[in-house]
C-alpha cells in the first residue's frame, strides 16, 4: 500500500516538464512586415504544500531525507494540489497579395504545438502514507477520499489569421490526443483504511475509478480546438494614458476517443495475519484460483468525449518599442483543470538600456501560492528573445514550491 501511495504521487509529479507562457512581452510589428516567425516554450510545476526538496527528487531523481519530508508535511492541509503545465509551439505567418487592399493587413499562417498538463488534488493522509508508511496510522484511519487526478498530452496543427495592425489573431486547429488519464478516489463512498494498533490487521472501504485511453494507435483520439488573441486599447481614468490590453483564449475544444478503459472498485474488506491452519488449507486469498483484482474491480471499455484544458488570460501588453522607461505589468489567468487556483500578477517592467528590458512582479495562484516573477528580454531590429520565470525563488531554494521557465523568440522580416 505504501508503494501505491508513492506511485500515485510520482506519476503526477514526474511529467513536470512544462511552464507558463511568457505573455508579458510583445513586439509592435509594422504593417510592412512580410513574414513572422514565433516560437515559444514553457515548463512549470508546483504544489500548494509540497516543497522542492520533495518534488525535485521525484522528478529528476535524488534522495529525500526525513527532515525534508517533515518540512513538506507541516505545510499540508486537508486538501492540497500539485500540478504541471508544459507547452512548445511554432508559428509561421506570411503576407499574401490580396486584390482587396483591406485584406492586405492580414497575414496567414500555420502553427504546430505540443501540450502537456496534469494536476492532482489530494488529502494530507495520502502524502503521509506515501512517505511515512502505515506507522502514523496505527489505530487510526488513513483517508484518501476526494483525491482526483488528471493528465493529458496532445498535439495541435492549425491554420491561423493575424491582423498586422492590432496583432489580434484567430486559429483553428486539429487536435491529436496522445494520452489521457484520470482517477478519483472516494467518489461514491469512502476511500479509507484502518490499521489496528498492533499493525497486524487492515480494514478498508474502497470506492474509486481510474481510466485511460487504450487505443493502439499513435493518436488515442482526434478533435478540434480554437485559439484567439484579441488586442484592444484601454484608457486609464487617472492618467488618461492608453494601454494595450490582451484577451486570449487557448485550447477551446475537445478530443474524441473510441477506446477509453475505466476500472472501478466499490467494496469493503478486512485483512489480518495468517494462521498456520489457513496457510496449510490455502484459505481466503491463498485459495487456488482466487483473483484479488477480479473480485474487487469492474472493467469497462467505451467511447469518450474529452474537453481540452481551456485557458483564459487578460492582461496588458508591454511595448518594447515604447519610449517609456517604466511600464506596468499586470494580468489574470485561469486554466480549467482540477486544483488550479486563479492566477494574478502585477509588477513593473523597466528599460535597462536600448533593446534590453527587465520585468519583476509578484504573483499568486496557479498550482501554488505567492511567487516572485522575472523576465529578461532583448530586442534588436525586428527580432527579440526573452527568458522568464514565474517562480524565481524555485531555482535557488528547496523550500520553494515548484519551478518555472519559459522562452519566447519572435522575428518579423
Amino acid at each position: 500500500m505504501r508503494q501505491f501511495g508513492i506511485g500515485v504521487l510520482v506519476v503526477f509529479c514526474a511529467f513536470g516538464v512544462h511552464a507558463q507562457l511568457l505573455r508579458a512581452y510583445d513586439f509592435d510589428t509594422t504593417v510592412s512586415a512580410k513574414t513572422l516567425i514565433l516560437t515559444q516554450g514553457l515548463v512549470d510545476f508546483g504544489g500548494s504544500a509540497m516543497e522542492n526538496g520533495v518534488m525535485k527528487p521525484l522528478i529528476f531523481g535524488g534522495i529525500i531525507d526525513s527532515t525534508t519530508k517533515e518540512a513538506s508535511m507541516e505545510n499540508h492541509k486537508s486538501f492540497n494540489v500539485v500540478g504541471f503545465d508544459g507547452m512548445a509551439n511554432l508559428r509561421y505567418y506570411f503576407s499574401p497579395k490580396f486584390k482587396n487592399e483591406r485584406m492586405n493587413q492580414f497575414m496567414l499562417g500555420i502553427r504546430y504545438g505540443q501540450n502537456y498538463v496534469g494536476a492532482m488534488a489530494y488529502t494530507s493522509d495520502l502524502f503521509r502514507f506515501a512517505f511515512f508508511g502505515n506507522t502514523p496510522f496505527l489505530g487510526h484511519y488513513a483517508d484518501f477520499s476526494g483525491t482526483e487526478m488528471r493528465y493529458m498530452n496532445f498535439q495541435t496543427l492549425g491554420f491561423s489569421v493575424l491582423d498586422k495592425r492590432s496583432q489580434s489573431s484567430l486559429s483553428l486547429n486539429l487536435v491529436g490526443l496522445n494520452s489521457y488519464a484520470q482517477a478519483s478516489l472516494g467518489d461514491r463512498d469512502w476511500m479509507k483504511f484502518y490499521y489496528t494498533q498492533a499493525g497486524d490487521s487492515l480494514y478498508g472501504i474502497c470506492s474509486g475509478e481510474i481510466g485511460r485511453t487504450t487505443s493502439p494507435g499513435y493518436f488515442k483520439g482526434i478533435g478540434m480546438s480554437v485559439d484567439f488573441d484579441y488586442r484592444f486599447n484601454a484608457a486609464s481614468e487617472e492618467s488618461g494614458r492608453i494601454h494595450t490590453m490582451q484577451f486570449s483564449v487557448n485550447n477551446l475544444g475537445f478530443a474524441y476517443t473510441n477506446m477509453f478503459t475505466a476500472q472501478r472498485i466499490d467494496t469493503s474488506f478486512a485483512f489480518g495475519g495468517f494462521s498456520i491452519d489457513g496457510i496449510l488449507q490455502r484459505q481466503g486469498i491463498l485459495a487456488q484460483g482466487y483473483s484479488f483484482q477480479d473480485s474487487l474491480t469492474t472493467r469497462t471499455t467505451h467511447k469518450k468525449w474529452i474537453l481540452l484544458p481551456l485557458t483564459v488570460h487578460l492582461g496588458n501588453v508591454v511595448g518594447l518599442q515604447s519610449q517609456k522607461i517604466i511600464q506596468p505589468t499586470y494580468g489574470f489567468r485561469l486554466t480549467f483543470i482540477k486544483g488550479y487556483i486563479p492566477y494574478v500578477y502585477a509588477g513593473l517592467t523597466g528599460k535597462i538600456t536600448r533593446g534590453l528590458h527587465l520585468g519583476l512582479c509578484a504573483s499568486y495562484g496557479g498550482f501554488s501560492g505567492f511567487k516572485m516573477n522575472t523576465a529578461l528580454c532583448y530586442s534588436r531590429a525586428r527580432c527579440y528573445v526573452a527568458l522568464a520565470s514565474d517562480n524565481l525563488l524555485g531555482f535557488f531554494s528547496n523550500r520553494a514550491f515548484g519551478q518555472s521557465l519559459s522562452i519566447r523568440f519572435r522575428c518579423d522580416i
